[in-house]
């Protein structure tokens, strides 16, 4: 082959190269991420805007050293930070988050604890001056993609049962994160409104009390998300619980099996999953 047609060869690759780094871009651009974080039995979500706002929804424990893995990242300011509710493997790693990080508003069940991490927690809120939101229903915009607030069960007793829910919805693509909700409080959201969605992080790690016939029925997610600790002494998730999310031939990922779990969501609807541990999904 003469110079010339290799140089020019050279040149449409690097075009094609170029086009295809474009079209990533592009693609990512207007796709909504959400990042499942694994950190062991606890709930940590990231959701990022396609122009670039972010919510995060829980933070695990304070061994989960969660803010480090926001800077890699590349996290710089959180829009909005949701406690779903006051159990430490939820709440735990938050005050290490909002002490590395600036924040903007700051959401909760409103249902005070009596735990030292608790009342650490509410000290850094105020002492920081992030604007503090009431769990009242409304709708929140992170950029392009509304947050819908699903207000705590009236009637809870318990913490699990008075988790914040927030229902995300952008174009086509919906997902929905209950906290530790269990059957009462499910019960409770769906006379809220529940529409079918895309992802539903599985209620209280996949537990059996975190699912009802009406809610599987309501939700009828594509995917299920579970965020679980290898070898917890809960015995989660539930194999009954399993056995109903594939019933639904919903695809199910874990954290305990595939790490930390990436989905990028598009208006159409279609979504692409990865995870730490090479699992990958398309859906078009």
């Amino acid at each position: 082959m003469s110079l010339r047609r290799v140089v020019r060869a050279a040149r449409l690759l690097l075009c094609a190269l170029v086009a295809a780094a474009a079209s990533a871009r592009a693609q990512d651009s207007a796709a909504v991420r959400l990042v499942f974080f694994d950190v062991g039995q606890g709930d940590a979500a990231l959701v990022i805007s396609p122009e670039g706002k972010v919510a995060l929804i829980d933070a695990g424990t304070a061994e989960a050293g969660l803010a480090g893995r926001l800077r890699r990242l590349e996290i710089d300011t959180i829009d909005l930070v949701v406690a779903s509710h006051a159990h430490a493997d939820h709440i735990g790693g938050l005050e290490a988050v909002l002490r590395s990080f600036p924040a903007r508003a700051f959401l909760d069940n409103g249902m005070p604890y009596t735990t030292a991490t608790y009342h650490r927690l509410m000290r850094v809120v105020g002492s920081l001056g992030v604007t503090y939101l009431a769990p009242v229903a409304r709708t929140i915009a992170l950029g392009s993609v509304p947050l819908r607030v699903l207000p705590p069960w009236p009637r809870a007793t318990s913490q699990n049962d008075g988790s914040v829910g927030i229902a995300l919805e952008f174009g086509s693509f919906r997902a929905l994160f209950v906290g530790d909700a269990e059957r009462y409080e499910l019960s409770y959201f769906l006379t809220l409104g529940v529409p079918p969605v895309t992802v539903l992080k599985a209620a209280h790690h996949g537990a059996r009390n975190g699912l009802t016939t009406e809610w599987i029925a309501a939700t009828r997610p594509k995917i299920v998300v579970i965020s679980v600790g290898a070898g917890n002494t809960y015995g989660h998730p539930d194999p009954v619980a399993l056995r109903y999310y594939s019933a639904l031939g919903a695809s199910i990922y874990r954290t305990d099996r595939d790490g930390t779990i990436e989905i990028r969501g598009h208006a159409d609807g279609s979504y692409e999953v990865e995870t730490q541990h090479a699992r990958q999904e398309t859906v078009r």
